[in-house]
């Protein structure tokens, strides 16, 4: 669960999906940005870099924590309190991400004229709206309903499907989970709102790395610490419906849990050692 959050990937295609992934990212900015050929060779280049690093660098770094993980697991040794730090070591790895790109991220951003900032934020406001849109006007009842569908769903790809038990635990969880819809929503607003000051700024290398470290890799710094404590609560809160599910889960299930989490170790090992052994011959060459 914690590699899918981070890279969007099934177990079932992992390796496939990863070749694609520069791809992936290139598609994605086009959709908030046109560059022009200066900075699209910049930016390409950027990627084909960071697509490597991350493939022989950062996924060993998801193969030991996905293993310690099953390990936890499969020993029943596993608490709400270790999953929230698992949780937390996951965000590090994302964080990490934008540590490595930000250097040469820099002078592109940098290089940006004020029609395409203004595309940048004209996109990100619309992603906004669309954001606040998809919960406007909801009764707790129907989040409730959709929190219950969206998470049973995502049991039901690694269980192979969940029992009634398990959707009344499912359910449980949601009911009693701390609401942060709203803090979260104003955070992203304010997350926004400086990212629109930082861009706005953009002339000034210094104040630019220094904003943009913070939007990228310190973002709690930008939440209440009422959100805070509500986030690290339900954190903990879902690392005891994850023991629950645990001890509900029939034979069948539980060979489809490892099946898939176990392929899913492997192909990241595999990845990672590719890229290793390319880097190698690179050398020699």
């Amino acid at each position: 669960m914690l590699l899918v959050c981070l890279l969007g990937l099934s177990a079932c295609s992992t390796k496939f999906s990863y070749h694609f992934l520069d791809w992936a990212i290139g598609w994605e900015q086009e959709d908030y940005v046109t560059l022009d050929k200066p900075q699209q060779k910049a930016f390409d280049a950027l990627i084909e870099k960071f697509v490597l690093w991350h493939q022989s660098k950062e996924l060993s770094h998801y193969v030991v924590q996905l293993t310690e993980v099953e390990s936890l697991i499969k020993t029943n040794t596993l608490t709400p309190v270790l999953w929230a730090e698992h949780v937390e070591i996951a965000k590090r790895h994302w964080f990490r991400l934008f540590e490595f790109a930000l250097p040469e991220l820099l002078p592109i951003i940098m290089s940006l004229s004020d029609e395409q900032v203004k595309q940048i934020l004209a996109k990100l406001r619309e992603d906004e709206q669309e954001l606040v849109k998809e919960f406007a006007g909801k009764t707790p009842t129907q989040l409730q309903k959709e929190a219950d569908e969206n998470l049973q769903e995502q049991f039901d790809d690694w269980l192979g499907s969940v029992s009634a038990e398990q959707k009344e635990l499912i359910h449980q969880y949601n009911q009693q989970r701390l609401s942060t819809l709203d803090m979260w929503l104003e955070y992203r607003h304010e997350w926004l709102r400086q990212f629109e000051v930082a861009l706005g700024q953009r002339a000034d290398k210094a104040l630019l790395t220094e904003r943009l470290t913070l939007l990228m890799t310190q973002p709690d710094e930008l939440k209440s610490e009422q959100h805070k404590v509500f986030l690290r609560k339900n954190t903990e809160a879902f690392g005891t419906l994850l023991l629950e599910m645990n001890t509900s889960l029939t034979d069948k299930q539980s060979k489809h849990f490892y099946k898939k989490l176990g392929g899913l170790i492997q192909d990241l090992t595999e990845l990672n050692q590719e890229a290793i052994e390319k880097e190698a011959s690179a050398k020699k060459a």
